[in-house]
């Protein structure tokens, strides 16, 4: 692992709710499109007084010529159906996610979801058109470390390894363009967060009206 992103297995285990998502697009709106908001409706926050909000946001920043999005109790960019739609026009995108009880790293380009994994688990089991095509990055990261370390250090430095962004907690913690998420979404059986007792797409606990048929169903 990169020790410049050692700070990041900390900083996860005392921010639990993070979806990060980096794209190789230099147009912020066009993210936020994907994410489902037509505007940035509550306009510049830090990531503190979005967690404030009592409902699923996203964040939008830029940083070394990728574009990237922060939400707050929401996984969505951890959907393979939203990273295979957000990277159609050729882009590459890599998406972080740790929450409580799931901890997802992602990776697409060109409308197509290669590989997702575990960084807890990073062999086992996988999920992608290509489970392996990463297989080298994962291993410099230092996911395969012997003994327990936090999984936000490796994470950070596989997104290094992939994006060539470097990860810096300004770009999680400073004012950024805020909207709010649409309603509840399914997400895509190849995600694992399928399986969460949750609304799907977010961190809010599921109500029977929650419930409805899957995206694209």
């Amino acid at each position: 692992m990169d020790g410049r992103f050692a700070w990041f297995g900390t900083w996860v285990e005392q921010h639990v709710l993070l979806t990060l998502t980096v794209v190789s697009t230099p147009d912020p709106r066009r993210l936020l499109s994907a994410f489902g908001p037509t505007a940035f409706d509550r306009g510049s926050l830090s990531l503190a007084e979005a967690h404030d909000i009592d409902e699923p946001t996203v964040r939008l920043g830029t940083s070394q010529g990728w574009t990237y999005a922060v939400e707050h109790a929401s996984t969505t960019g951890a959907d393979p159906d939203v990273l295979r739609h957000l990277t159609v026009d050729g882009s590459l995108a890599v998406a972080l996610c740790f929450t409580a009880t799931i901890s997802t790293v992602h990776v697409a380009r060109n409308g197509e979801h290669l590989t997702g994994f575990e960084p807890s688990f990073p062999d086992d089991p996988r999920w992608g058109t290509t489970p392996h095509a990463f297989d080298v990055e994962i291993e410099a990261a230092g996911f395969r470390h012997v003994g327990y370390q936090p999984p936000g250090g490796p994470a950070a430095s596989f997104l290094d390894l992939v994006t060539g962004v470097a990860l810096v907690p300004a770009m999680l913690e400073d004012p950024l363009p805020c909207g709010s998420l649409p309603g509840p979404r399914r997400p895509s059986s190849g995600s694992p967060s399928a399986t969460a007792p949750l609304i799907p797409g977010t961190l809010l606990p599921e109500r029977p009206s929650d419930s409805g048929p899957a995206a694209g169903t």
